[in-house]
């Protein structure tokens, strides 16, 4: 079985602590696991190449949903968005609430380093731009990388900028000197992750039976035995 997942789930590295899990469980069953930005994820899907998606992109999920392409399609868990900065500079921003926070990045002319790679994280990253009224493309202060996640984080540490970033990515990343959470208001930050099941998997009924475990009492233990080994406390909530 194939699962095709979110890179914040992969570079988090809480995925594949509940997989051990599923697979200690059903000896039978293999997994393999792809990181990708939600994008590419769905666009696996559609041309067969995964089996089951987890990703956090609600509208692109309604829109694969509503083409008829997914036998399950469920909540499984859900983390949270934080702003990441300078410790010289998010002294300012605490307590504010994130459009109110990105427009006074746009205002002060903050670098500000965006994924720009059609993930969840860079979705989430375009509604809070545009919740602030605020257009960045081509300012001088926003850097795009198209990249992941990882490489992201490590950029904008370089240059001492803003990034969004999942929670769990940031905990785990090693290379992120000097950029700490703003702690922003956390509303408007919930990020919710969808498992969907293909349609047309060649191992549907597998499938099912992984993202029903996921949402079972077996399945969220796991997520919360992971969340403890990982982070020590409860990054993503079943």
């Amino acid at each position: 079985m194939l699962v095709a997942a979110g890179t914040t789930l992969v570079d988090g590295r809480m995925l594949e602590r509940v997989v051990a899990d599923y697979e200690a469980e059903r000896p039978e069953v293999t997994l393999s696991v792809v990181g990708a930005p939600t994008a590419r994820v769905l666009a696996l899907a559609r041309a067969g190449s995964a089996d089951v998606t987890i990703t956090h992109d609600p509208r692109e999920e309604r829109r694969f949903s509503a083409e008829g392409r997914a036998a399950l399609d469920v909540e499984v868990f859900s983390s949270k968005f934080i702003l990441a900065g300078p410790g010289s500079a998010v002294r300012d921003l605490a307590g504010m609430g994130a459009p109110e926070a990105f427009g006074k990045i746009a205002e002060q002319g903050h670098l500000f380093v965006s994924r720009a790679d059609g993930s969840g994280t860079y979705q989430t990253e375009r509604r809070l731009w545009s919740q602030a009224g605020v257009d960045p493309t081509g300012r001088d202060w926003y850097v795009q990388t198209r990249q992941g996640m990882g490489l992201t984080l490590q950029v904008a540490s370089q240059r001492e900028a803003f990034v969004l970033v999942e929670l769990s990515v940031f905990l785990a990343a090693e290379h992120v000197w000097g950029l700490v959470d703003a702690r922003l208001d956390p509303a408007g930050l919930h990020n919710p992750y969808r498992a969907m099941v293909v349609k047309d998997s060649s191992v549907v009924e597998a499938s099912e039976d992984f993202v029903k475990w996921l949402r079972s009492g077996a399945g969220r233990e796991s997520v919360r035995r992971a969340n403890q080994e990982l982070y020590g406390f409860q990054v993503f909530v079943p």
